[in-house]
């Protein structure tokens, strides 16, 4: 069977075909494109849908780029980074929608509701968009990529994104402490809950695991001093340990302790060397 296509068809054809990519911010400068982004409700993740609408008598390609903002319409409400690029085809004056992965970059700001309205939007700075196009390139848990965004966006600890652990979530904490300038995280931060906030930044814990290799039988103690010398908190007191490798989780309840740098002392009866496990709330 065959199929006759006229002229103008094949002309049509043709223009979408050769149609060239074209930055959205581009698009939306000029007039020719149109989004009407709403949250699907919660902050991280599949959470946001975009509508998108040529304006134009010819086809458009382009694409919404990792690190695009989309910013809430509602004060209080949090603005939204895309971090997975979502490619766009239009036919001339066509429509389209697409789910956009996107994040709350607005910690202290409340969650977005179903069918929150959202503004166009504007490229973020560019720690951000490095860091959203590195999570574009690799996949991580939405977990540990809103932690990473916080870290960036708020100032939160790199180790709310907890401690390196050896597994594939370390090339983001790596990256981000490239980004951020703070050392990779060697411990644990987990933030205190408060209500209107998606994450307070007040942190409520600190975790860590303490490692001492002994070659006798011991008895090992573990305390938390300020960087002022302050006794904080005694987590052990000459606790036995066997011969070899004895590996203690710590747990700190930190909720009140002023600002500042503390460490975790760790020593055996048997040595007189004094391990510092140093952290910064």
């Amino acid at each position: 069977m065959r199929y006759l296509i006229s002229g103008t068809a094949i002309a049509c054809l043709a223009h979408v075909s050769i149609a060239s990519p074209v930055p959205l911010l581009e698009l939306l400068e000029n007039g020719r494109i149109e989004l009407a982004p709403q949250g699907l409700g919660g902050h991280s993740g599949e959470c946001l849908k975009v509508d998108v609408r040529n304006r134009t008598a010819a086809a458009l390609r382009t694409s919404i780029p990792a690190g695009w903002v989309f910013v809430s319409q509602v004060e209080g409400v949090q603005d939204l980074i895309v971090v997975r690029e979502e490619a766009i085809a239009l036919a001339p004056n066509g429509r389209t929608t697409v789910t956009c992965r996107a994040f709350c970059c607005e910690a202290s700001s409340s969650g977005p509701g179903v069918n929150e309205p959202y503004l166009k939007g504007h490229p973020a700075r560019e720690t951000l968009t490095a860091l959203a196009r590195f999570v574009d390139s690799l996949n991580y848990e939405d977990g540990i990529v809103q932690s990473a965004i916080w870290v960036l966006s708020d100032m939160h600890d790199i180790a709310s994104m907890g401690a390196l652990d050896n597994t594939a979530a370390d090339t983001l904490r790596n990256k981000l402490s490239a980004l951020s300038g703070q050392p990779a995280p060697r411990y644990a931060v987990r933030y205190a809950e408060a209500e209107g906030m998606a994450c307070s930044g007040r942190p409520e814990s600190i975790s860590r695991t303490v490692s001492v290799v002994r070659g006798v039988p011991d008895r090992l103690s573990i305390v938390v001093r300020s960087d002022a010398g302050r006794l904080m908190h005694v987590v052990q007191e000459r606790m036995p340990i066997q011969t070899g490798r004895a590996e203690v989780p710590v747990t700190l309840n930190v909720l009140g302790w002023p600002r500042g740098r503390y460490a975790i002392q760790v020593w055996t009866e048997g040595s007189n060397q004094v391990q510092r496990l140093p952290f910064t709330l």
